[in-house]
């Protein structure tokens, strides 16, 4: 079952399905990101940023392709955030350093409004080993944000995606049934990563929320490993996000051979590396003088390794 609907159209252009958002900081803290950002435009159709990065974005370093912001609501998974009710949303509580930040849907709607292309509600991530009544809570206020972000929006060429969240098949699928009746411009599961191991629960809870929300664009968070991504799309997931092109890059391996590692590359070896780890993943191709030298490269590298 491949996806049904073909593209979407944003500010900075039309992203075409199924596509594989590469994970982003555009920070200079990480040397790689650094490194590939100029590549980018031609090898992705659109980039995905963390709201904790997107915030301190200024408007010279905003990309030249689509940017999909999402919530950052991962940080709530961190021991020094909580999530909290405030007026029947929900919040972020962030304590670091003798200062506490609230992270409200409303920042981060804000945010979306001005920089992003495409845009995620406000979401807490539920791990598989969380008590009841907080996962319960954390579904609750997800879904509060969720409506709150579709009935306050201002922007309307700006795709805003309704977030889901649950602990089991039929959690998520009643995390759906929330925003169904809702304009929603496509919808995004999350929580997937800690579960990645569980294939068959990873695709029966994509099967169940596909089930509720038709062909309405779906984005699954997080799962970059190239068999699920292939798997994703056959369900009909229309878009992907992952870092695991520069991680794999990192540990001097390949998308496409995973088993080969190269031993402590180089700074220039992780952008090959990772350059041709993002043409595979995204399905576009490197220019042909490249493609060959990275031929060689790991020709190279493998029978050192050997």
């Amino acid at each position: 079952m491949e996806p049904q609907f073909q593209g979407l159209e944003t500010r900075r252009g039309k992203i075409t399905f199924p596509t594989y958002f590469p994970v982003t900081t555009f920070s200079d803290r990480h040397y790689l990101d650094k490194l590939v950002r100029p590549y980018l435009p031609r090898l992705a159709s659109g980039v995905m940023m963390s709201y904790y990065y997107a915030k301190q974005l200024s408007p010279e370093d905003l990309p030249r392709l689509p940017l999909c912001v999402d919530s950052g609501g991962f940080v709530s998974l961190f021991n020094w955030a909580k999530v909290k009710s405030q007026k029947r949303l929900g919040v972020i509580e962030i304590q670091r350093d003798g200062e506490k930040e609230i992270l409200h849907p409303s920042n981060i709607l804000e945010l979306q409004e001005v920089i992003a292309d495409i845009a995620f509600t406000l979401d807490f991530p539920i791990p598989p080993d969380m008590a009841m009544r907080e996962a319960k809570k954390r579904q609750k206020l997800t879904i509060a944000n969720g409506l709150w972000a579709i009935a306050n929006r201002r922007r309307r060429d700006l795709p805003l995606y309704g977030c889901i969240q649950g602990w089991d098949i039929d959690s998520f699928r009643a995390c759906a049934l929330a925003y169904v009746d809702q304009p929603f411009d496509g919808f995004a599961i999350g929580g997937l990563v800690p579960r990645s191991r569980d294939r068959e629960l990873i695709e029966r809870i994509v099967v169940a929320v596909k089930e509720v929300i038709g062909d309405r664009p779906l984005h699954v968070f997080g799962l970059g490993h190239p068999a699920m991504v292939k798997r994703l799309y056959r369900l009909g997931v229309h878009s992907v996000d992952s870092s695991s092109y520069a991680q794999y890059a990192l540990d001097g391996k390949l998308w496409s051979d995973p088993p080969l590692r190269i031993e402590d590359p180089s700074g220039t070896d992780s952008l090959q590396i990772a350059l041709y780890n993002l043409a595979i993943a995204t399905g576009q191709t490197l220019p042909l003088a490249m493609t060959e030298r990275m031929f060689r490269f790991v020709r190279e590298k493998a029978t050192v390794c050997s």
